[in-house]
C-alpha cells in the first residue's frame, strides 16, 4: 500500500543521512532526480574553490608546490575506499575516455605482442546498448591499433563471444539506461578464465552503492565524479589499476607528467612508477579543489546506509506512481532491488522528451536518452523520502492532466 505523507515525512526523521541534505546547495523549490547525470553542489566545494583562487592570486606557479602537484594521487587515495581500493592504486586524471584508452594500450602491450608480430588475441570485445564512449574508444584504439571490435547485442549473454581470440573486455557496472547491476566478482573471474582482461566502467556505481573492487579481483577500472561523486560539472575523472598490475607496460598516451622524471625534461620517455605512469598533462587545480571537498565529505559516508537508502527511495518512488504508469503507456524498465543501481528507468516512446520537460517545469529534474527513456537518478545524500513522494505526485499530475502536450514541452535544446 502506498505510503502517505506523513508516513515519509517519519521516514525522514528517522533517517540516519539526513544530516548530510543541508550540506548540499540545492535550488529552493527543487527536487533534484538528476544525480546520475551530475551531482548537487556541496556547499563546501565553493570555500574550496574560492580558497584555491586566492592561493593562486597570492601564490601563483608557486602553488604547484604547495598542493597542486600531487592533488591526482591525493585525490585518489581519498577516493579508494569508496572502492574497494587500497592507496596507491586510484588515480583522478583527465576523463573516461583519455583513461579507456589508457588502459586499453596498457593491458595489450602487456600481453606481450611485439612489433611486427601478429596479435595472438586481436579482439577488443565491448556491449551493445552501453554508453556511447566506450564503444566509441574500443572502435577508435582497434581502428588505430590493429585490433577487431567485437560488440555484444543488448541483452545477449556475452558467453559466445568470450573465446581465446578476446584480449578486454568493456563492460559497465550498473548500464547508463536500464540501471542494471552486473555481477562484477562472477564476471570478473569468467574473463579471467577465459585468458581475457576486463576494464570494469564505474561511471554509474561509484558513489550510488558499496564497489568491491580487490574482494572482486578486480585489476582495472574507470570511472568518474562528477556523478553521485559530486566533483561538478566536468571534474576530473579516474582509474583503478591493481597494485600488482602497474608496471607492466606503457600507457600510450606517454605525456610529460607520466614520466618518472619530468623535471629532468630528458628526451627520451620513461614511465613513472606505480599508479602516476597514468598521468598524461597537465590537471586542473580548480577543479581537483571542488572535488577534493566532495570527497571530505563522503569519508563520513556509512555505504551500506547509502545503499538501504538508495533502494527505499527507489521503491517509495514506483510504490506512489502506483498503476498510473501503465494508464499512459509507459513502461518500467527497473531491475529488480539486487538487479540494479541507484535508478529508476521508465520508457515512453512517444512523449518521453515532453514528459520529462513538463516535470522541470514543475522543478522536479530528471533527465532524458533516446529511445524515449526517462531516468530519475537517487542521491541519498541530499534526497528525503519526502522529496521523492513529492516527485510522485508531480508526475501523476502531469500525466493525469496533460500538460506535457503543451508545444513548448517539445522544444528541445542542445543537450538532453
Amino acid at each position: 500500500m502506498p505510503l502517505s505523507h506523513d508516513d515519509v515525512r517519519e521516514l525522514d526523521r528517522q533517517d540516519p543521512l539526513a544530516p548530510f541534505r543541508p550540506r548540499f546547495a540545492l535550488p529552493p523549490g527543487t527536487i533534484y532526480l538528476d544525480g546520475n547525470s551530475l551531482g548537487a553542489q556541496p556547499s563546501a566545494a565553493v570555500e574550496a574553490v574560492d580558497a584555491l583562487m586566492a592561493q593562486w592570486r597570492d601564490s601563483l606557479i608557486q602553488g604547484w608546490n604547495q598542493g597542486w602537484f600531487d592533488a591526482p594521487e591525493r585525490l585518489g587515495d581519498r577516493l579508494a575506499p569508496l572502492l574497494g581500493a587500497e592507496p596507491g592504486e586510484v588515480l583522478v586524471t583527465d576523463t573516461i575516455t583519455h583513461n579507456l584508452f589508457k588502459l586499453l594500450g596498457y593491458i595489450t602491450e602487456g600481453q606481450g605482442i611485439t612489433e611486427g608480430q601478429a596479435q595472438a588475441r586481436p579482439v577488443i570485445l565491448s556491449e551493445g546498448g552501453n554508453f556511447p564512449t566506450d564503444g566509441y574508444i574500443a572502435q577508435g584504439f582497434c581502428r588505430f591499433g590493429g585490433f577487431e571490435h567485437w560488440v555484444v547485442p543488448e541483452g545477449e549473454s556475452f558467453d559466445a563471444y568470450l573465446d581465446e581470440r578476446v584480449a578486454v573486455v568493456v563492460l559497465s557496472h550498473v548500464h547508463y539506461r536500464t540501471g542494471r547491476l552486473r555481477d562484477m566478482a562472477a564476471i570478473t573471474r569468467q574473463v579471467y578464465a577465459s585468458g581475457a582482461e576486463v576494464i570494469w566502467d564505474l561511471a554509474h556505481s561509484a558513489g550510488a552503492l558499496p564497489v568491491e573492487l580487490a574482494a572482486c579481483g578486480v585489476r582495472y577500472a574507470v570511472g568518474c565524479t562528477y556523478k553521485y561523486l559530486n566533483g561538478g560539472p566536468g571534474a576530473p575523472a579516474f582509474l583503478y589499476v591493481r597494485r600488482d598490475c602497474q608496471d607492466r607496460a606503457w600507457q600510450p598516451l606517454s605525456g610529460w607528467l607520466g614520466h618518472a622524471s619530468p623535471f629532468a625534461f630528458e628526451a627520451d620517455y620513461a614511465p613513472a612508477p606505480g599508479i602516476t605512469r597514468f598521468r598524461t598533462g597537465t590537471h586542473s587545480p580548480l577543479a581537483c579543489a571542488a572535488l577534493e571537498a566532495s570527497l571530505a565529505l563522503w569519508q563520513e559516508v556509512d555505504l551500506a546506509l547509502l545503499r538501504r537508502k538508495s533502494q527505499r527511495l527507489i521503491e517509495l518512488f514506483r510504490d506512489a506512481l502506483g498503476d498510473c504508469l501503465a494508464k499512459h503507456g509507459i513502461a518500467d524498465i527497473t531491475p529488480p532491488e539486487a538487479q540494479r543501481g541507484s535508478q529508476v528507468g521508465l520508457v515512453a516512446p512517444a512523449h518521453g522528451y515532453a514528459i520529462v520537460q513538463a516535470l522541470i517545469a514543475r522543478g522536479v529534474i530528471g533527465d532524458y536518452r533516446e529511445p524515449g527513456l526517462m531516468r530519475f537518478g537517487f542521491a541519498p545524500l541530499y534526497l528525503s523520502h519526502e522529496d521523492v513522494w513529492q516527485a510522485a505526485q508531480h508526475m501523476r499530475a502531469v500525466l493525469s492532466e496533460g500538460e506535457y502536450l503543451a508545444p513548448r514541452f517539445k522544444q528541445r535544446g542542445a543537450v538532453t
